[in-house]
């Protein structure tokens, strides 16, 4: 199954809540990817830009995007941001790919 990256930043009223209510976040985000078919293979909070990112397998950038659309109507999250990951295979069949399409594309003013 593909593999998603999702980098996400809380609200500040999110924050509140978790100091009021710690708790861990890893179920609902599991219960959240396996509703959708998916897996959560891993949850990390982070300084920096982002507040925490999620790496997840989905069917499809579909289901990714659908489980990413639930998580920012809840309004818990300030922002939120997909991205499909590729490993070394992939990135191989993109560089061939690429080494096709190379001849035909011209850039612009040329």
């Amino acid at each position: 199954m593909p593999r998603f990256v999702v980098f996400f930043s809380y609200t500040a009223e999110t924050w509140s809540r978790l100091i009021d209510q710690p708790g861990d976040r890893t179920a609902a985000v599991r219960a959240a990817a396996e509703a959708a078919g998916g897996r959560l293979e891993a949850l990390y909070w982070m300084l920096g830009g982002h507040d925490g990112l999620v790496v997840i397998e989905a069917p499809d950038a579909e289901t990714a995007a659908a489980v990413g659309v639930t998580s920012f109507s809840s309004g818990a999250l300030a922002h939120l941001e997909t991205h499909q990951l590729l490993d070394q295979d992939q990135l191989l069949t993109v560089l061939g790919r690429a080494r096709e399409v190379r001849t035909a594309f011209r850039p612009p003013g040329a």
